[in-house]
């Protein structure tokens, strides 16, 4: 069975939810590119990243990120600051060698009972979509 859901929906989600504005996109069937416009002296730059699947091990899930602009040194910061806000979740991402990221999917409260129904077997990314390959237990 598959699961999509759409760039535009996926920006609205994050606007509505967040209130920031991020702008994803389609690179390849591995890899979507993020990107957040922050104002630096009066201008508005946007920084992107993109991010690959690498592989799905159970519920986790294994991205890996590259970038313009020292994006590497941006990402740790990034990760532990918001590990400092929401210390009961820290456990749920975990920076690996290599700017490898391990999501604990199966660790987030409201996914945990989805999991007991079905397995994750693949994401891959299309022009318009993120989708999720997933298979009933």
């Amino acid at each position: 069975m598959k699961l999509s859901i759409t760039y535009a929906e996926l920006q609205d989600y994050v606007a509505g939810h967040f209130h920031k504005t991020v702008n994803v996109g389609y690179v390849d069937g591995d890899t979507m590119s993020v990107s957040v416009p922050i104002k630096v002296l009066g201008f508005t730059k946007s920084i992107s990243i993109n991010l690959i699947v690498k592989k799905i091990e159970g519920t986790d899930l294994f991205l890996s990120y590259d970038g313009k602009m020292g994006i590497e040194l941006l990402v740790s910061p990034a990760i532990s600051y918001a590990k400092k806000l929401v210390p009961e979740k820290a456990g749920f991402v975990e920076q690996m060698p290599g700017n490898i990221v391990k999501l604990r999917l199966g660790d987030i409260d409201k996914l945990q009972k989805v999991f007991e129904k079905v397995a994750l077997k693949g994401i891959r990314f299309t022009p318009e979509s993120i989708e999720a390959d997933i298979a009933l237990l």
